[in-house]
C-alpha cells in the first residue's frame, strides 16, 4: 500500500468522523446510530429478512434481533410473514418509522446545508461527483 493511499484513508476517516459528529448533534430522536442506520437500510431495500438486515448492517444475528426488538417496541418497524416462506419474517418500516426517519433527516440536514451553501459552485459539483464513490465505499 502506498503512502498516498494510507494518507487518503487517514484523511477520509478523520473528515467523515468530524462530519458525523456534526450531523449527530441535530435531532437523534432518542435513537442510536445503529437504530437510525437500520431504519435507513429497511427504507432503502424494502422489507427485509432478519439475516439480510444483519448482513447489510454488519451485525451478528443476536445483535440484529435486539436492534429489531427495540425498533419494534417503539413501533418504528413491524414484522410480518414472508410471503415466499411463511416460516420466515420480514421487517418493514411503519408509517411512524418512515415519518421519524424523514424528520430526523430534515433536522440533521440543517447544519450541513448551511455548510454546503458556503462552498463555491465548483466545490459543490466536485462533492456531488464524489458521492457515488463514497456511497460505494460505505456499502463494500
Amino acid at each position: 500500500m502506498t503512502k498516498r493511499v494510507v494518507s487518503t484513508a487517514a484523511r477520509l476517516q478523520l473528515v467523515t468522523g468530524r462530519l458525523m459528529r456534526m450531523i449527530r448533534r441535530h435531532g437523534a430522536a432518542g435513537l442510536s446510530a445503529s437504530q437510525i442506520s437500520a431504519l435507513a437500510t429497511i427504507e432503502e431495500w424494502g422489507p427485509l429478512r432478519m439475516n439480510s438486515l444483519a448482513t447489510h448492517e454488519s451485525l451478528v444475528a443476536p445483535a440484529a434481533t435486539r436492534l429489531v426488538a427495540g425498533l419494534e417496541e417503539r413501533t418504528l418497524i413491524q414484522r410480518c410473514a414472508d410471503p415466499a416462506d411463511g416460516r420466515a419474517a420480514l421487517v418493514s418500516l411503519t408509517p411512524e418509522g418512515a415519518a421519524t426517519l424523514a424528520a430526523l433527516r430534515r433536522a440533521r440536514s440543517v447544519g450541513i446545508e448551511a455548510r454546503l451553501a458556503a462552498l463555491t459552485t465548483s466545490e459543490r459539483q466536485v462533492l456531488e461527483q464524489a458521492l457515488p464513490i463514497l456511497e460505494r465505499l460505505a456499502q463494500s
